[in-house]
């Protein structure tokens, strides 16, 4: 643990603070299990620390140094502070319980320590640090477990994932993230309690799901959810034949999310990524890149088609290609085409824009604002696509033309 002196002369003040109000104050849970690790600890990461006082008997205490409070998670015990260019969240020792039929925890408040750690979720985040004197204090053996590479919960997992559901999903994240093994009865927990899921929102399901995804290999957690079924309540429609394609993916949970469903009917993919709450904006990037994969496989590599790709699919080219590799057995002779047709192409494809407006187009062809416009308009991307880029002049053109045949055809129409 290098990296505890610096943690504790950093936290002096505040532990100072504490002191003087006669209460204990350790780091816990993620910081400790990281200090064991030897990651960085940059400034950039928050400090999870817990207390015996109370929630308003720590806002008392760090008011003489805190630069800023934080209060959302004050009706769970917890306080944000910002202090020494750190984001800090001082949390009362809990003993929470949790209705069998909430979403939500039932918190009260404890003096112990070691009744705090055994509320956490796993061993390996069951560990606490007194301060100032930086003891270790891990009752349920966190240390050796990381040591062993495993995953266990300080309670039987029954309890555990009983009290919060969520726990389930978040032994994948584990799993992945530090190459553990769940032990035995962790992994036969899940199977008996996965009814116990439901409750869990979609909000919290996608937010773990992401930091499952952003695990540089996320293989192990979720053949874990593939084997306990757990997968299949939230994205039944992935087959773990997929599970192996994100590892040479970015670690952007919507490009792995993508490369998972890549092979799902485009409908009921986004009746998924709905029902989860994904948002619109994730879903049109999700969409993008599927629809990009899928679009390499009907060989975009003439000029007209490549057009069309190359704009339709955006900065996602190089991911919807690494995608497309998993879907079809020829994909790298159309990519070696159609990166022959990207570089013929050249300038041709940096700007998609058309050279006229819709203002324009009412002015030139002398009518309202209506239909006609974004038919006019279509028109036009049609020939960009089709021909490459022209001038304004051959854009008005090119209208003019459209427009007199459009009129010959309605009036023929309306003669007969």
């Amino acid at each position: 643990m290098d990296n505890l002196p610096n943690l504790i002369q950093e936290t002096e003040e505040l532990t100072n603070q504490f002191l003087l109000a006669n209460k204990s104050l350790y780091l816990v849970g993620g910081i400790v299990r990281d200090l064991f690790l030897k990651s960085e600890i940059t400034s950039e990461v928050d400090l999870d620390l817990t207390t015996d006082a109370l929630p308003e008997e720590i806002k008392q205490i760090v008011a003489p140094i805190a630069t800023n409070l934080w209060l959302p998670g004050e009706k769970f015990g917890t306080i944000g502070i910002h202090y020494n260019d750190r984001i800090y969240e001082i949390t009362t020792h809990r003993a929470e319980s949790y209705d069998p039929d909430s979403r939500k925890p039932e918190v009260t408040y404890s003096t112990n320590i070691d009744e705090d750690l055994s509320r956490r979720d796993f061993t390996i985040n069951a560990m606490a640090i007194s301060l100032p004197e930086g003891t270790l204090i891990d009752p349920f053996n966190g240390e050796s477990d990381l040591l062993e590479g495993l995953l266990r919960t300080p309670l039987t997992p029954e309890e555990s994932f009983s009290d919060d559901p969520l726990r389930m999903l978040r032994a994948a994240r584990f799993t992945a993230a530090y190459n553990l093994t769940p032990v035995p009865e962790l992994v036969s927990a899940i199977h008996a309690l996965i009814d116990r899921f439901d409750i869990v929102s979609a909000e919290r399901i996608i937010g773990e799901l992401d930091k499952l995804l952003q695990a540089p290999n996320p293989d192990r957690g979720l053949h874990l959810l593939h084997a306990t079924g757990l997968l299949k309540t939230f994205l039944p429609e992935v087959a773990p034949q997929r599970f192996q394609y994100l590892l040479n993916l970015p670690t952007d949970p919507n490009i792995r999310v993508a490369a998972l469903l890549a092979t799902t009917q485009s409908h009921e993919c986004v009746k998924r990524l709905q029902n989860l709450r994904y948002s619109k904006e994730r879903i049109s990037t999700i969409q993008q890149v599927i629809a990009g994969a899928n679009g390499i496989l009907d060989d975009p590599s003439s000029e007209s088609d490549y057009r069309r790709w190359y704009q339709q699919v955006g900065d996602k080219r190089a991911v919807s290609y690494l995608i497309a590799l998993t879907l079809g057995d020829n994909v790298e002779d159309i990519w070696e085409k159609m990166e022959d047709t990207r570089i013929r192409l050249g300038d041709d494809l940096n700007d998609f824009s058309l050279p006229i407006s819709g203002n324009e187009i009412i002015q030139l062809l002398e009518i309202e604002e209506g239909r006609i416009i974004g038919e006019a308009l279509q028109h036009l991307q049609k020939l960009r696509f089709d021909n490459g880029p022209f001038s304004s002049e051959d854009a008005q053109e090119i209208l003019q033309d459209w427009w007199n045949t459009r009129s010959s055809t309605s009036e023929e129409k309306n003669r007969n």
